[in-house]
């Protein structure tokens, strides 16, 4: 089998993470494209360490079909100089959790929250 992973998963995914690694009050609710990218690499890595194949799909059209098909839990921004993918206010993990983790397979989801998947997060922050 072969898993195909757009950005919505793995921006949603991320920022689960990010909020779960909340230190000293600081609110994570954003992640620059280069983060994802990096997030979504170990997240293949991990997939094929365990004999999985997997393609993400992270593409100016598929981050539009993001903002124009999730535009109640998502939105453009810049942080830092760089731009990215932010939560929205009114938006939660428990939110996030509910909407694209569900659905996932086991294989998918053990490898977004996988150790070394982690790691790349925590470099970013």
């Amino acid at each position: 089998m072969c898993y195909y992973i757009g950005i919505e998963d793995l921006a949603a995914n991320a920022l689960i993470l990010l909020l779960q690694m909340q230190t000293k009050g600081v609110h994570r609710s954003f992640i620059s494209y280069k983060d994802i990218e990096r997030y979504g690499s170990m997240v293949l890595h991990v997939l094929n360490k365990k004999g999985e194949k997997a393609v993400l799909i992270l593409s100016r059209e598929s981050t539009n079909e993001l903002y124009r098909n999730y535009s109640d839990y998502f939105e453009e921004t810049m942080q830092n100089g760089c731009k990215g993918i932010a939560l929205k206010k009114e938006k939660t993990m428990d939110d996030l959790i509910e909407a694209f983790r569900g659905y996932l397979p086991l294989p998918l989801l053990l490898a977004f929250v996988d150790q070394d998947s982690v790691k790349a997060l925590e470099e970013s922050a």
